[in-house]
């Protein structure tokens, strides 16, 4: 993995709504951290085990909501066959985005040209009351199987893996999903499920 310069912030949020933090300052104990937040068995082993020289906790996985790893320059983000980009957008540039369209990618000098792109909102809500604001970019799907894949991976992955809006990596743990909302609706998705438009979510 590429070395990493920076200290490290663990955000661990937990599904009766705490918010746990833990940091690191060694590159060598960033990488491993690294390392293992991005297996896709994070959360289904057992516990989560933190160490230092000052003290060891274990937090049990299936608590785990998501973990933010907040740091100045993250390794790169593995996404799934298709996407190009996920990452955190704040709630009010959630909600002032214009609809997305898809677009061509001008080409850049010397590159071949760049399949359209889809840029999507995505509102992901999760135990413990935590929301995550997100843009998904993918690249264009040309049949309905693939449109709703697309919409299959952010209920089904062991873990949804993003970019943070300041610096770092997201994990969510997929099986503390509330509820998943994408914006503007997947046309393969369209004539699936309960006719409904969404109008609100109240929370206590």
């Amino acid at each position: 993995m590429t070395s990493i310069h920076n200290d490290l912030t663990l955000d661990i949020r937990s599904e009766d709504g705490s918010d746990t933090q833990y940091f690191q300052d060694d590159e060598n104990a960033i990488c491993k951290v690294f390392d293992e937040l991005a297996s896709p068995k994070l959360f289904s082993q057992p516990l989560l085990t933190l160490t230092s020289q000052q003290s060891v906790s274990a937090i049990p996985s299936r608590t785990i909501a998501l973990i933010l790893a907040r740091t100045p320059n993250p390794p790169p983000l593995r996404l799934p066959l298709g996407w190009l980009d996920f990452v955190e957008i704040g709630i009010e540039a959630f909600h002032d985005q214009t609809p997305p369209i898809v677009t061509g990618v001008a080409e850049p000098a010397g590159l071949p040209g760049e399949p359209a792109r889809l840029n999507s909102l995505v509102e992901i809500h999760t135990v413990g009351d935590w929301r995550i604001t997100l843009k998904l970019q993918t690249a264009v799907q040309a049949t309905i199987p693939e449109q709703r894949r697309t919409f299959a991976q952010l209920v089904n992955l062991p873990v949804l893996s993003f970019r943070l809006e300041e610096g770092g990596l997201g994990f969510i743990n997929s099986g503390k999903i509330t509820r998943v909302t994408i914006f503007p609706a997947i046309a393969g998705m369209t004539d699936v499920g309960l006719p409904a438009n969404l109008l609100r979510c109240v929370r206590a």
